[in-house]
């Protein structure tokens, strides 16, 4: 034994080298799902082992015997295997990673800022509720720059190693039925074939999914352009910009502006005739036919020019409206003014007045004098079906469709603002717990004497957000998708909800085993489970794993979103998945009670203010997005009108300029004004009826396709369609008179005396 140790050789460290690296294979094969992770556990613990017997021997030879451990440090070969021990230590400490992973995170320089002030936090430590502590090793700067990932902090991909720990089933790595909590970025060579990737991914959904009939994701690649605007995706990173709302609003600005201009041609004719004289004692004087172009089609960019520099004006009054609306907060849009964006306006306004002021100046300049020198009766432009009732048309069946879209919609929002939920929102004060633990809250709010009743909850009720679940009653049933939350045993007093039938959850009951669950009318239904006080005992099995029986019945309400369908409801009682306290309040002076809240949350938590309000008020600012569309088409809807109105104006400037000379023959015989007023309209309340019904129409039918979607809805009927084509009739009908009346109170003499 003693000439055993006296040689054991230093190169025995090359070993611990080699399979140090092999369990670090191993352990990426078990990540990738390619082996078992006993594989990966049994060797690290024996090369762990092999090291610490080799280190053990090799230590007790340099002690016994040192001039041989000197004589392997002079030799000119063995001494090399000496920078195998640190190298050992270095392999196997990458290889522990797997059970004591390195927690690191980066932050952004606000949240740097936040808990280390103007002190250099890296290397510094930030403690996570149990997630442990976390180093900072980086600081990522502020910058102006916009990006689709939002973030306070980054914490390594290691940590849902350990959250994952602590459950039964992993929900985040080697899970592949959870794909809903990860986000993979891949950096690319300029070259790279992207479609052997897709076909890469495509395998790989093939044989994750193959056997599984609850489950079927499919990957694909998405570029960094792609994403903001993109496609609607659930369960975005972060900041989100669908593309179907770029071309809603990019749709409602291009009918704005190509009725505009084709307005502004319309009225530039017809004031032409105004300037009939103009042109044709200039072309007597020698004005050639391409100086007129010229001369209008530069009137029409100065009046762009100057329009642009009225609308960059109204903007700035524009902008704060628009910039607070919670659509706009709500995907980062945020209109930047800069030397690039005031050029492309310029270049539209010069395009703009161009395209507008074609026609008018092509029109004109064709005038010829010993015509238009006689009289402006003598010109017609567009007779019977002309491209200009074409367009009026068309303009006032976009302000029907929008106009009637506008009631609709705010009768759908006063609804859903003003239906009854079926709880009380008016006196419960949501807080969110910000991560607290909810007993915490609990203990220092109920010392209030306003605070009557104080209950836990995952979710705000009658918002968008719910937890879904499967359920069935017997394992061979087929599965049924239920919505829950997670509550305690006060939430159905607090709410005020009615408990119809059963009890409710029994005080300080266990939370190692899910035993009881409390659920809405719709299971009885669905079920067929008889009248209510049959359907209590009922054993429901949750996700083919979890038996509950249900000990209550209450009333159906409104939980979810007014728009969304509503499925049974479950109330279960789960404490590690609370993150709303909810406090029935009875107060005389409520704002005064919610300072009292605001002050004793600064007890409960320094760091962070109040985040809570009564839940009418979260649910009514839940709205508000869609308030928010409302406006948007509102102004869309008000300049639709009022262009449309423009373009009538110009029409029915034109007509009655080209008509004063029988105008003037008619009042010469007798004709009234009223008559005159009406034989000049009558073509233009025909245009307006005409539009009324391809409006009403196509109002009905789009309207409807976004109704049926929602849950519940207001009835749209014939005094919606009808109101909508009140409003624009009568405008229209203020406009026509506006030029009518005029031109059936003018002399006759006047009009005549040319003739």
């Amino acid at each position: 034994m003693k000439e055993r140790l006296q040689f054991f050789p230093i190169t025995a460290y090359s070993v611990i080298m080699g399979l140090s690296g092999l369990t670090v294979v191993f352990n990426k094969f078990y990540h990738m799902q390619w082996m078992p992770k006993v594989i990966y556990d049994v060797l690290l613990f024996f090369t762990f082992g092999l090291f610490l017997l080799i280190t053990f021997l090799y230590g007790r030879k340099a002690i016994r015997y040192f001039e041989e451990v000197a004589a392997d440090f002079k030799h000119r070969i063995r001494i090399n295997f000496f920078s195998a021990i640190s190298i050992s230590f270095l392999l196997l400490s990458i290889a522990f990673l797997g059970y004591w992973p390195f927690l690191s995170m980066v932050l952004s320089q606000e949240t740097a800022h936040k808990f280390f002030g103007d002190k250099d936090p890296m290397g510094k430590f930030i403690e996570i509720d149990t997630l442990g502590a976390y180093e900072v090793k980086g600081v990522v700067a502020k910058t102006k720059k916009k990006s689709h990932i939002q973030f306070e902090a980054l914490i390594s991909a290691s940590t849902l190693e350990i959250l994952d720990q602590k459950r039964e089933v992993p929900r985040f790595v080697n899970n592949w039925e959870t794909g809903w909590g990860s986000w993979i970025y891949l950096l690319l060579d300029e070259n790279a074939d992207l479609g052997s990737i897709q076909q890469i991914l495509d395998q790989i959904s093939k044989e994750k999914y193959k056997d599984n009939e609850d489950t079927n994701y499919s990957f694909y690649l998405q570029p960094f352009n792609k994403i903001v605007p993109g496609p609607l995706l659930g369960n975005e990173i972060g900041v989100f910009l669908p593309k179907v709302f770029i071309i809603f609003l990019g749709g409602l600005a291009l009918v704005i502006i190509i009725s505009a201009a084709f307005n502004y041609t319309s009225l530039s004719v017809a004031r032409s005739m105004l300037r009939a004289r103009e042109v044709g004692v200039r072309k007597t004087f020698g004005a050639t036919r391409s100086q007129v172009i010229i001369q209008f089609l530069l009137e029409a960019v100065v009046i762009a020019v100057i329009s642009l520099l009225l609308s960059i004006i109204l903007l700035q009054f524009l902008l704060p409206a628009f910039s607070g609306m919670q659509m706009m907060s709500l995907l980062e849009v945020r209109p930047e003014q800069n030397t690039g964006i005031y050029l492309w306006f310029l270049i539209f306004a010069l395009a703009t007045g161009l395209l507008s002021g074609a026609l008018p100046a092509i029109f004109i300049s064709a005038f010829r004098p010993v015509f238009v020198l006689k009289g402006i009766t003598n010109i017609k432009f567009f007779s019977r079906i002309t491209l200009r009732k074409i367009l009026l048309v068309t303009q006032f069946v976009f302000s029907m469709v929008f106009i009637i879209s506008i009631l609709l919609i705010f009768k759908q929002m006063n609804f859903m603002i003003n239906a009854d939920l079926g709880f009380d929102s008016e006196v419960v004060y949501d807080i969110n717990l910000q991560g607290k633990d909810f007993s915490k809250v609990k203990d220092e709010y109920s010392q209030l004497p306003e605070v009557v009743n104080i209950a836990a909850s995952s979710h705000v009720p009658a918002e968008g957000n719910m937890w879904g679940v499967d359920i069935r009653l017997k394992m061979d049933d087929e599965k049924y998708e239920a919505n829950y939350f997670s509550v305690d045993e006060h939430y159905i007093e607090t709410m005020g909800l009615e408990l119809i039938a059963g009890r409710n959850f029994p005080e300080n009951m266990s939370t190692e085993n899910e035993k009881f669950v409390i659920a809405s009318e719709m299971i009885i239904e669905q079920f067929q489970l008889g009248s209510v006080q049959e359907a209590l005992g009922t054993t429901l099995i949750l996700e083919d794993s979890t038996l509950v029986e249900i000990i209550g019945i209450i009333k159906n309400h409104q939980y979810a979103a007014l728009f969304l369908p509503l499925r049974p409801m479950l109330l279960r009682y789960r404490p590690n998945a609370y993150y709303h306290a909810f406090l029935r309040l009875d107060s005389p002076d409520m704002a005064a009670t919610v300072g009292t809240l605001e002050r004793t949350w600064d007890k409960i938590d320094p760091s962070h203010d109040l985040d809570g309000d009564f839940l009418d008020g979260r649910i009514r600012y839940y709205y508000t997005f869609f308030e928010d569309i409302m406006y948007t088409v509102g102004f869309a809807t008000l300049l639709a009108i009022l262009i449309a109105a423009f373009g009538l104006l110009g029409m029915a400037t034109y007509s009655t300029r080209t008509r004063l000379k029988e105008i003037g023959i008619r009042k010469v015989f007798g004709a009234e004004v009223n008559h005159i007023v009406l034989l000049v309209s009558r073509s233009y309340l025909w245009l307006m009826l005409i539009a009324a019904v391809i409006g009403g129409t196509i109002a009905y039918l789009a309207n409807n396709l976004w109704l049926q979607y929602l849950s519940k809805s207001v009835d749209f009927g014939i005094g919606t369609i009808l109101a909508g084509v009140f409003i624009v009739v009568f405008v229209g009908l203020l406009t026509i008179s506006s030029q009518t009346l005029k031109a059936a109170q003018t002399k006759p003499a006047e009009t005549l005396k040319n003739e």
